[in-house]
């Protein structure tokens, strides 16, 4: 067996160093094959020898995407996909499939599966598919981001705008800062004078444990990290720059010192108070090495610019109104981000009801917000409709108060969103609402669909093509349909053109026969090219008699000579026809429906 093709990839896979696949094939050959390609470009490889081992390795592994042979002994591939989409829809499935396997492939196709590849794989199709996936994957993961990001910096403002000047909004204020962030470890230090007149770093509070548990840390407590004071950070943190990443990028004394605290990754904010900096915001990744995004350190320095003028613990009016500027300050350029996100966003409540909405959402609707925020629920707004459409993700989000995520079609905007929602907490650990990100998918399931047209019809023709024609003979063979005659048609003289003209004209010739075959059968009747030169007719219901007549119609168009290419070459079809009313017999009807066209090919050329 001839595991792959042996031309070489001519990209460089560098999407897939974040994706971790799971190969489910049964030939060992093809599985170290592959396993040798993917293992050092990809971020995990796991190997299953069946479909059983497949799904088992699936649910412990947790792998983002699937690739799957789909003859497999234990366990099918079909059975794997079908698990697959059922236990975790949104993991991409590719499956690889032999020439023999067009019925599992077009049930594996109804299962909603995101691309395949014929065997011998070729690799550099296959690291195309890769890499469309891992971007699709990606962009899903920043489009989840960006909606827990917002939702935390979101809540965080409204804390700080909504509470008094005290130790309680700034507590949870960055509690919300960390959850959003996903990190280990928040607090907030202050800078202050010693009595020798050094700068010295005091911790003021902060928040551990994997779940954000609301813990005040005094300074007594041995989880609280002392950190001494560095030069370096405060003269980046008085600049009015963050400091951040992974353990590896800080210099060799700073590591020291992250080592001492068993600090793996280090995010800090600056706060500044009345223009000077006070002091600031830090959070810690305990157990993992990781580069802070953009967009993360973005949402937290939005957060900690509101942080300023609450410490001290402010009592006076004046302050108090001084603060709540600085806070609408902070909430105007929440905003600002908030508009600059390119997905639809929206804020809405447990009523439906829209309370932010972003630019982007506002143009895609045609509207300038006035009448969007507040005055009708948003399925009214987005889809039209007096209720929540089918499987909306924010009615199983005010269900379970969980993430959700769905597809949607948007009628009026004749497009498909994939819909992200996250739940927002009040202080109580009320559920207020959600955030929810909208992104516009529709090039994506136009993909879709064009893949699944290709798999059932001829590219050249736009007739069905030899692999649904298998899987239709398939059906109507164990049905109950009957009965059933079959045409097969000889295109004459293809190869002669090809060779003598060129293979455009001989394309033309195929393109013009199809739409002959068109036009000599009946609307219902399925019309295959199988290949080549070769067609066929599926006629259902057609008994011996009106066979007869409709195959009198045929071979005056198709047999005539009287059609013509647009080259003025004459089309020409050898024909041979046969009937059965027994619909497991029909592989013996194609075989005398194909000797009668021979028969008939054989008198045409002695006449």
């Amino acid at each position: 067996m001839v595991p792959h093709k042996t031309t070489s990839p001519t990209i460089t896979p560098l999407d897939l160093r974040e994706l971790s696949i799971l190969f489910a094939e049964d030939d060992e050959l093809v599985r170290k094959h592959v396993a040798r390609i993917l293992t050092p470009i990809c971020g995990e490889l796991y190997l299953a020898e069946n479909g059983r081992v497949a799904l088992e390795r699936f649910r412990r592994q947790m792998p983002d995407l699937v690739l799957t042979d789909l003859t497999m002994p234990a366990m099918s591939g079909l059975e794997l996909v079908r698990h697959i989409k059922q236990e975790r829809p949104q993991v991409p499935v590719i499956v690889v499939s032999a020439c023999s396997d067009t019925e599992h492939l077009l049930k594996a196709i109804s299962l909603k599966i995101d691309g395949y590849l014929l065997k011998p794989i070729d690799i550099e199709q296959l690291l195309h598919l890769l890499q469309k996936e891992a971007a699709a994957l990606r962009s899903q993961r920043l489009a989840s981001q960006q909606s827990r990001l917002l939702s935390g910096v979101n809540m965080a403002i409204q804390y700080l705008l909504s509470a008094d000047a005290n130790q309680d909004a700034v507590d949870f204020a960055l509690q919300e800062m960390a959850k959003a962030a996903q990190a280990d470890k928040v607090c907030l230090f202050s800078y202050q004078d010693s009595l020798f007149n050094q700068r010295e770093v005091r911790l003021v509070s902060g928040f551990a444990s994997g779940d954000m548990v609301r813990r005040v840390l005094d300074g007594i407590d041995p989880d609280a990290p002392e950190l001494p004071y560095v030069e370096r950070w405060h003269r980046m943190l008085e600049q009015g720059k963050s400091l951040s990443g992974p353990r590896a990028s800080f210099p060799p004394e700073e590591r020291t010192i992250l080592d001492a605290l068993k600090i793996r990754s280090l995010l800090m904010t600056p706060i500044f108070e009345d223009g000077c900096l006070w002091g600031f915001a830090s959070l810690y990744d305990m157990h993992r090495e990781r580069a802070w995004s953009d967009a993360e350190t973005s949402m937290v320095m939005t957060a900690t610019r509101g942080l300023g003028s609450f410490m001290g613990r402010v009592k006076l009016e004046e302050e108090r109104i001084s603060a709540r500027r600085a806070l609408e300050l902070a909430n105007v350029q929440w905003r600002e981000t908030f508009d600059t996100i390119p997905d639809m966003v929206t804020v809405i409540d447990t009523a439906h009801q829209i309370v932010h909405i972003n630019k982007a959402a506002r143009e895609r609707l045609g509207n300038d917000g006035t009448g969007l925020s507040g005055r009708a629920p948003c399925y009214l707004q987005f889809h039209g409709a007096s209720h929540p459409p089918d499987s909306c993700p924010h009615v199983a989000l005010l269900k379970d108060r969980q993430p959700h995520e769905a597809e949607v079609f948007i009628p009026h905007m004749d497009s498909y969103f994939h819909i992200t929602v996250n739940p927002t907490f009040d202080t109580d650990g009320n559920l207020v609402g959600a955030v929810h990100v909208a992104r516009d998918v529709t090039k994506r399931r136009e993909m879709e669909d064009r893949l699944r047209y290709l798999s059932t019809h001829d590219e050249l023709t736009q007739l069905f093509n030899r692999a649904f024609f298998e899987a239709e003979l398939e059906n109507l063979r164990q049905g109950r349909t009957a009965p059933i005659s079959v045409v097969i048609a000889d295109l004459d003289g293809l190869k002669t053109v090809n060779d003598q003209y060129g293979h455009d004209h001989g394309d033309a010739m195929i393109k013009a026969a199809a739409n002959l075959l068109r036009e000599a059968f009946r609307g219902g009747d399925t019309i295959v090219r199988l290949g080549g030169d070769e067609f066929a007719v599926l006629l259902k219901g057609v008994g011996e008699e009106l066979l007869e007549t409709i195959m009198q119609r045929a071979r005056e168009l198709l047999s005539s000579g009287n059609s013509r290419t647009e080259h003025d070459l004459p089309i020409l079809f050898s024909l041979g026809a046969s009937t059965t009313h027994v619909p497991a017999r029909l592989h013996e009807t194609i075989r005398e429906a194909d000797l009668a066209m021979y028969e008939d090919k054989k008198q045409r050329k002695m006449s």
